[in-house]
């Protein structure tokens, strides 16, 4: 079987406010303001949430915006990593804002 050379996983891993892990998951899709994260539907998400971008140390503000039941939607609170991130990963970035996916996603609306 040969081997996709083109294939690329970024992990992202979620945090509460103390810096303590909550799930570290694939990063699904992302935005300029907004980032899906895989994340199982009977994960609580509650307070204030942080994102990094592992091996990154770099911790984001986040909101979550929207669930689905294998993914969560964060909204960045103070800026997000760098525009190019994630730049040259085919499908992967959404030019969409945060609001724009909210209301386009079939997810639950956590928070306006």
């Amino acid at each position: 079987m040969a081997q996709r050379s083109d294939f690329v996983t970024f992990f992202a891993e979620v945090l509460d406010d103390a810096g303590h892990r909550i799930h570290i998951g694939c990063i699904m899709a992302a935005g300029r303001d907004w980032i899906e994260v895989s994340l199982p539907e009977q994960t609580q998400l509650a307070g204030k949430i942080k994102v990094r971008f592992l091996p990154s140390l770099i911790e984001h503000d986040v909101i979550a915006s929207w669930r689905d039941s294998d993914r969560v939607g964060l909204t960045y609170r103070n800026g997000g990593p760098p525009e190019d991130h994630f730049a040259g990963v085919p499908g992967l970035t959404d030019p969409r804002p945060a609001d724009l996916k909210k209301r386009a996603s079939h997810a639950w609306v956590l928070s306006r």
